[in-house]
């Protein structure tokens, strides 16, 4: 990641270990993980909770969670989380350890618009990808409106996550597109609104130059 955002400096990078791939070993790298990150990083993630059947052991994905929350806390960087059926435990994290100044981002949020508060309260920015094109969700809406236009962004997640247009094919980066175009129908705002405002999100949480 180092490496290509060297090469092409307008990508930015993070790093982080994921939820689905801790190990106990990992508690032994992170000074390593705030060395990577100080190179350079924008972030530290992907980090998190996941419950779904298979996980890694929760507890130990909290105690990796809460240390990599203090690296990213130390060296005044957001975090880029992953979440799925952990909400309870993540706010209780968060709460405890505390976010830097320009928070983070909640990658392919899945829960309420009442959740979604709370994580906006404590510092976090709301993502949503391709699930954004099935328009058959009033929860999704709810959450969608929650966050904009604050604390919304756009992704693609790719190559997981395509949107109904391209479903069954590889998801790319410019099919965030189809994303915006479901937001800006759903939100009743125009495209170009809505991808100024989320653009505007990601700078601040990132702490992007504009082009």
């Amino acid at each position: 990641s180092a490496q290509v955002s060297r090469a092409y400096p307008e990508v930015a990078y993070a790093v982080g270990i994921h939820p689905l791939f801790v190990a106990p070993g990992h508690r032994e790298v992170m000074g390593a993980l705030a060395g990577a990150a100080a190179g350079g990083a924008a972030a530290i993630g992907e980090i998190g909770l996941d419950k779904k059947a298979g996980s890694p052991d929760l507890a130990l994905q909290r105690d990796l969670f809460d240390r990599q929350l203090r690296v990213a806390r130390d060296l005044d960087l957001p975090v880029v989380v992953h979440c799925r059926g952990a909400y309870d435990e993540l706010l209780h994290s968060v709460r405890r350890t505390g976010l830097c100044a320009r928070g983070g981002i909640i990658h392919a949020f899945s829960s309420t618009a009442e959740v979604a508060g709370e994580c906006i309260r404590l510092g976090f920015s709301i993502s949503l990808g391709g699930t954004l094109t099935y328009r058959n969700s009033p929860r999704r809406t709810e959450v969608l409106r929650r966050a904009y236009p604050d604390y919304l962004t756009l992704e693609t997640d790719s190559p997981d996550m395509p949107p109904v247009e391209r479903r069954g094919a590889p998801n790319v980066p410019a099919n965030i597109l189809f994303n915006l175009r479901a937001a800006a129908a759903t939100l009743g705002e125009s495209e170009e609104a809505v991808a100024e405002a989320t653009t505007r999100t990601a700078r601040r949480v990132f702490n992007l130059k504009e082009d």
